[in-house]
């Protein structure tokens, strides 16, 4: 039941749950002040027009641009750029690369590094401060003002920590820094720094390691991190190379060094285990110094260092291998007589360390041959430029900060995995490791394979990973379907390739990507959510284009379109070492069980299973893709597009529909089918307990959410869930009420049911951040619902809600994104918000109306043709749209199909500080119905009630 129009006075008075945004402290007072109702603040034009000039962090910030300590409180960022007394980069050719602040999302949650790479680099070579903790899943937190060095992979925006491979740190005589508390690897040495002394940009990052007062400069090509140092003069000066160093989950399985001197370079491996198990590094690094002196130490897992090599340790000439042991290099240069500026490049491979160049680290390490660091500089700024160009907006210059920085972060996931000629490393397994390294799953092949989609033993397209499904389905590889539909396609046949993944015995033993990186399945997250992004590129028709562009015959792209078709439908009907799906295929639903006692917030679940009613949902939704890809396919006469197509109505199964008090909501069911009403977290105590149905509380029965949060999660049916939910409403409210006013209430109150501060700290985990009422902006399942207004004609609320949402979660500094950015999940939904449209569901081509951000924005959408939208009247004040025309002819949809994108035109809006109440609400202008099939578990629901 709907819990009625809130009291200000009891509980929207407090500031949001975890947020102290000055833009949403005004917006709450002046609800409070007014004591008005949601319906009445939330769309009061002077009170959005007070939120949007506060939005992004621009009203009432120090305008000092010097940092402060990172001890003390927290800065703005400095967003100027360290050009160097001699730039190896024109100002003029940083036409977009200046707008990045690499720095957005280092704070708080963020989990973002601010290092060197390039759009989908294999290599993020980006600063380490030494310390484990959630604060430290990048390797960087900006509150901490110390550093151990610089690793050369990192996760962005990541939830659970990994990587970190090949910490390199330069020291000489000036200090004995050592870390040995809290550090992610005991004993290793350490420098201050301050962040008036650091800065970076897209492809560049730089530091002054105060003591031992070295420069320090980071850039990177594709698959190579190039390092550069400025060493003082000094008596012994050093860079070590540490393959122990580790962060959360990860940990050195094996670790090897050869010292090449003829050739001057350094090879070796790390192998780790973690998070995702059965990592292989493999490495070249190169110096344009000679060498003083190179010596090999090794360390135990506590950081002490042997004085004679242990047991299972061999050490023959220049050569070192650790089994389970901790081994670093010290690469000694001569500064005694003047300050040395060295350069060191290190190729990285997860195939083999290769030799002349031919294989393996030492084929990629050709990308930078003959080049210097200012030169590999120039080119990842070109290839920044090249990508940014790609959406070139004119306006506010802070919001363009913002906005390129997000596009920017969009561009980080989706890492390139294979080699240079197109061979990588698999892993066939199923689930990760746990922080203590035992596996639930062992270890079956990691056989190396080559990117080869038509089998013809000839690489043919880039094999990417690190896919982060659950949350970038969303808004990140629906980015990338509009400005580099090319690349998807690639990332749609890397998925094919974990597919296809066969064992020693040459059995298919794989299954279609869900949460990946480095070649393994993590089983991190829940649902089949490569689903929507192969949706994507076959009925867009991205792929069958990516194949004609790479030479392939008629027959093998179809042979490939089917090989996809075939795993969808494998993974949507058998269970894996991952997911149980069987019963939700017979059932409609996933069970819950309660365990005997308590759960709590943070550890234990009161259910067997938990999530059970989020995956019925998710499934669900894949299920429609799954159709949707078979219809673009095989046509939809075939009876396995029916059974996807009438699964896609599973998520009614989830709906407790009914007349009593808590019936209403999407809830968990037990084995026997009842739904549960208990599961969620006293915010007193944090144990998992309650017998009512509480819908504001977290609950176990949803990811990392609770029954508000996961009331909209039906994407590609948001007809049927107006129909279904208000259906509900009419019974028990008001019989003649229409329904779209009905959903529209729900909304409302979604959006104005602020948690109560003063139930208990419990309330929430710490992913529910960034909230407007029960909307939760820092998190994934939420990031559509603001749009929803716009299928029941309210468009103008859609408007002020996305304005607000951004208000609460984005701006221009380290604590500028207010959620784990899931590698640019948090970041993409911002550049669609800024360009005014927005993919409630991911792969149907329909982008539903926001309201835009900037006076112009150009869309590259390939084939010479550019979508463009314009406005008149925009500000942060004027965030209501008046009228529009596309091309020139009135236009009053609310949404955009992905043909009239492609197609090229020209979009324009007239804004206002006051909302159009006409604009939009005809019957035609909302999106279109998308659902499909029949619910054939109707019967069995209702028999639940």
């Amino acid at each position: 039941m709907l819990l009625g129009k809130i009291g200000l006075a009891e509980s929207f008075c407090q500031p949001p749950y975890s947020l102290s945004l000055l833009a949403h402290e005004v917006l709450a007072k002046e609800m409070c002040a007014f004591k008005l109702n949601m319906e009445f603040i939330m769309f009061k034009p002077t009170l959005v027009a007070i939120s949007i000039a506060l939005s992004l962090g621009l009203v009432g910030c120090n305008s000092d641009n010097d940092n402060v300590d990172a001890s003390g409180k927290q800065p703005i960022v400095n967003p100027d750029i360290d050009m160097g007394a001699n730039p190896a980069i024109a100002f003029e050719d940083m036409d977009l690369t200046r707008y990045v602040n690499p720095f957005i999302g280092t704070g708080e949650l963020g989990n973002t590094y601010p290092g060197a790479t390039t759009p989908h680099g294999m290599v993020q070579l980006s600063p380490n401060n030494g310390s484990n903790g959630w604060e430290y899943i990048s390797g960087y937190f900006y509150k901490d003002a110390r550093m151990v060095g610089f690793s050369h992979t990192h996760l962005s925006g990541a939830g659970a920590g990994d990587l970190n491979d090949i910490l390199v740190m330069p020291i000489n005589t000036r200090s004995d820094y050592m870390l040995n508390e809290g550090s992610a690897s005991l004993n290793v040495e350490a420098s201050t720094f301050q962040h008036k002394n650091e800065s970076a940009t897209a492809g560049y990052y730089t530091v002054l390691l105060d003591s031992y007062d070295i420069k320090a400069e980071l850039t990177a090509s594709d698959r190579v991190g190039v390092h550069r140092y400025t060493f003082p003069q000094d008596e012994k000066s050093e860079l070590i190379v540490n393959l122990g160093f580790k962060l959360n989950w990860d940990y050195t399985a094996d670790s090897y060094f050869k010292w090449d001197k003829e050739n001057n370079r350094l090879l070796g491996h790390r192998f780790s285990d973690g998070w995702a198990p059965s990592q292989k590094e493999f490495f070249i690094m190169e110096f344009d110094q000679p060498i003083k002196n190179i010596r090999f130490a090794y360390y135990d897992k506590d950081g002490k260092e042997y004085v004679d090599a242990p047991a299972g340790t061999t050490e023959i000439g220049g050569e070192i291998r650790g089994k389970h042991q901790y081994a670093r290099a010290y690469v000694e240069f001569d500064t005694a007589q003047s300050e040395l500026v060295v350069e060191a490049k290190l190729a990285l491979s997860n195939v083999e360390i290769g030799e002349n160049g031919e294989s393996g680290a030492s084929l990629n390490m050709t990308e930078v041959a003959g080049k210097d660091f200012d030169q590999v500089r120039k080119d990842a700024t070109a290839k920044w430029e090249k990508e940014l160009a790609k959406i070139k907006v004119e306006g506010d210059h802070e919001y363009k900060q913002t906005f390129y920085s997000a596009l920017y972060h969009s561009l980080l996931g989706q890492t390139i995995h294979s080699d240079l000629d197109g061979r990588y490393r698999a892993v066939t397994r199923g689930r990760g490791a746990y922080p203590n390294g035992e596996f639930d799953n062992p270890i079956l092949h990691d056989p190396v394979l080559i990117a080869d989609a038509n089998n013809d033993g000839v690489g043919d397209y880039t094999r990417y990973d690190t896919f982060s499904l659950w949350d970038t389905y969303r808004s990140v590889q629906p980015l990338s379907s509009i400005i580099e539909p090319d690349r998807l396609a690639d990332v749609v046949l890397s998925f094919l390739s974990f597919a296809e993944l066969k064992d020693e015995s040459g059995n298919v033993v794989g299954r279609l990507p869900e949460w990946t990186f480095k070649g393994n399945e993590t089983g991190m997250m829940m649902g089949m959510h490569s689903t929507p992004i192969i949706a994507d590129v076959l009925t867009k028709g991205s792929l069958e284009k990516r194949m004609i562009d790479l030479g392939f015959s008629e027959r093998e792209r179809q042979d490939i379109k089917e090989r996809l078709i075939d795993a969808m439908i494998k993974d949507g009907r058998e269970d894996s070492a991952v997911d149980s799906i069987k019963e939700y295929v017979t059932k409609g639903y996933k069970s819950a069980k309660l365990r005997e006692g308590e759960g709590d917030l943070w550890a234990h679940s009161p259910f067997e299973s938990s999530w059970t009613a989020s995956y019925s949902l998710e499934y669900a939704y894949n299920d429609w893709c799954i159709a949707q890809a078979i219809k673009a396919v095989r046509g939809d006469k075939v009876p396995e597009y029916q059974e996807f197509a009438d699964r896609s109505n599973n998520w009614k199964a989830q709906f407790d529909f009914g007349g009593a008090k808590y019936q209403g909501w999407f809830k968990a069911r037990d084995t026997e089918g009842k739904f549960i009403d208990a599961g969620w977290v006293d915010p007193k105590t944090g144990k998992a307990v309650g017998k009512d149905w509480r819908p504001d509380m977290f609950n176990y029965a949803f990811t990392e959410s609770n029954g508000w949060q996961y009331s909209f999660s039906v994407q590609h049916d948001i007809h049927g869930l107006i129909n279904h939910m208000t259906k509900f409403d009419q019974e028990v409210q008001d019989p003649k009420a229409q329904r779209g006013d009905l959903f529209a209430a729900r909304l409302d109150e979604y959006f104005s049911t602020y948690p109560d501060r003063n139930a208990g700290d419990n309330q929430y985990p710490i992913f529910n951040t960034g909230n407007l009422g029960q909307h939760v902006q820092g998190n994934e399942p939420d990031h559509h619902v603001p749009y929803l207004y716009n299928y029941v004609g309210q468009p103008w609320k859609t408007q002020a809600v996305v304005a607000s949402a951004t208000n609460v979660c984005y701006n221009n500094t380290p604590d500028g994104i207010c959620g784990n950015d899931d590698f640019g999940t948090m970041s993409s939904w911002f550049v669609f918000r800024a360009l005014g449209f927005y993919p409630v569901s991911a792969s149907a081509g329909i982008y539903e109306i926001g309201t835009p951000m900037f006076e112009s924005a150009n869309i590259d959408v390939g084939n010479g043709k550019t979508f463009t939208v314009t406005t008149d009247g925009v500000s942060r004040d004027a965030i209501f749209i008046q009228s529009a025309t596309l091309n020139g002819k009135a236009f009053t949809r609310t949404y955009l199909t992905h043909d009239e994108i492609m197609a090229g035109g020209t979009l324009h809006f007239v804004m206002g500080e006051k909302p159009n109440k006409e604009w939009g609400t005809g019957k035609d202008d909302v999106p279109p119905n998308l659902g499909v099939g029949s619910f054939l578990h109707a019967n069995e629901v209702q028999h639940t009630q």
